[in-house]
């Protein structure tokens, strides 16, 4: 699902809607205090809502190995409250972290203040349009943030274009083919309530994605399987696998209702591999 939204005015709202609403994992996404509970809180969170990215405490311990970084460049992408920047940082990695959106530059500062984190190039700027030079970092995260970009090859060109050769990226997209989006957007939300009538698919993506409860975002785009190794076959190798927690299966067909909670838990976790939300990339230039 990809429509013509590579423009400059899309891209500034882009970037003042998510300055106006970080993303803190909370439905309200207002009340909140940058203390070290928060942040605490932030990492909870996201623990609990990827358990196929981590095995331990550590975010993203499962699919990131952390160690191997010690002393290496790292570019995060879009690190909003720097959840992810924290766990570099902490394993010795010499961390650079960009964000569209000042709040959420402010809010990483806070929190590498907070935990006295060692020090990181942390700044405002555009995964589009990355500030710095050829062949600079050995890895490159992109959590959940090139389906919000409006031009996202352009932002998967400039991360090959920064990483060393030999060096890796990972990024988590949202999947075209998930139960989320065919199942609770399109035909719950487009076909069953009649929002296709006044939405386009584009615009469909945009309210029932992140920001639900705002309103919706002003862009999140999903892709293929397929679609993601095409964007990235600029890279050497590319790999992409489904991963998602179960609650969409368990909440199958509605929350109200949910009989695919009664399915065994083998079957469910299998069947997130298949139409899970989240593909997981992994490339290497």
């Amino acid at each position: 699902m990809q429509e013509n939204t590579d423009n400059s005015s899309l891209g500034n709202k882009v970037a003042n809607w998510w300055n106006d609403n970080p993303f803190v994992y909370s439905f309200d996404k207002k009340d909140f205090v940058a203390d070290k509970t928060f942040f605490n809180e932030v990492n909870r969170k996201f623990i609990k809502w990827t358990p196929w990215a981590q095995d331990d405490n550590t975010p993203l311990s499962k699919v990131v190995n952390f160690d191997s970084l010690k002393g290496k460049r790292v570019l995060d992408i879009a690190i909003g409250t720097g959840w992810s920047s924290e766990q570099f940082a902490r394993f010795g990695a010499k961390v650079s972290g960009i964000d569209i959106s000042p709040s959420a530059i402010e809010l990483s500062k806070k929190r590498f203040e907070l935990f006295n984190l060692p020090k990181a190039e942390l700044i405002v700027a555009d995964a589009q349009r990355l500030p710095f030079e050829d062949n600079t970092f050995d890895f490159v995260l992109a959590w959940g943030c090139l389906m919000h970009m409006p031009d996202t090859q352009k932002a998967i060109n400039e991360i090959y274009r920064v990483l060393k050769p030999g060096g890796k990226m990972k990024a988590m997209m949202y999947n075209k083919h998930s139960l989320h989006w065919w199942y609770y957007i399109w035909l719950s939300k487009g076909i069953l309530r009649g929002k296709l009538f006044n939405m386009s698919q584009q615009e469909l993506s945009n309210r029932y994605t992140d920001g639900v409860y705002q309103g919706g975002n002003q862009l999140t785009k999903f892709f293929s399987s397929t679609e993601v190794k095409n964007m990235f076959e600029e890279f050497k190798e590319c790999s992409v696998s489904i991963n998602d927690t179960t609650t969409p299966i368990d909440h199958f067909p509605h929350r109200k209702i949910p009989l695919g909670s009664f399915l065994p838990e083998r079957t469910r976790k299998y069947l997130a591999t298949i139409v899970g939300q989240s593909l997981w990339i992994e490339s290497t230039k």
